[in-house]
């Protein structure tokens, strides 16, 4: 027969037991949601790959010739734009508050 103390004990055992169950579920259930979120995210990059290809197999070369050109004009005009910000910062951010106010006299109606 168990004792006073004995029986005490199990209840506190038992539920120190659950504790570390539902820790290890816890730790069990992150790490699956982590896994399926990478497998996700490798099937939506392999989806966007695979629409890229079939938009870009549509397109015809003379197209896509002209695309790139377009894409490295833009990335000199960012280019150019940022050695302008480092060479004069107070300018560009007059200019910046300036369009800004004249976009807000615009758009923002009569006042």
């Amino acid at each position: 027969m168990a004792t006073k103390t004995e029986r005490a004990n199990r209840p506190e055992a038992e539920v120190e037991a659950l504790r570390k169950e539902v820790e290890t579920l816890k730790k069990d259930i992150l790490r699956l949601t982590e896994t399926l979120g990478k497998i996700g995210e490798e099937k939506l990059k392999s989806s966007v790959d695979e629409v890229k290809e079939k938009i870009a197999a549509q397109i015809p070369d003379e197209r896509l010739e002209e695309l790139e050109a377009l894409k490295n004009q833009g990335e000199e005009a960012i280019e150019a734009i940022r050695q302008q910000q480092k060479e004069h910062p107070v300018g560009t951010l007059l200019v910046a508050a300036g369009i800004g106010f004249l976009l807000g006299r615009v758009l923002g109606g009569k006042s």
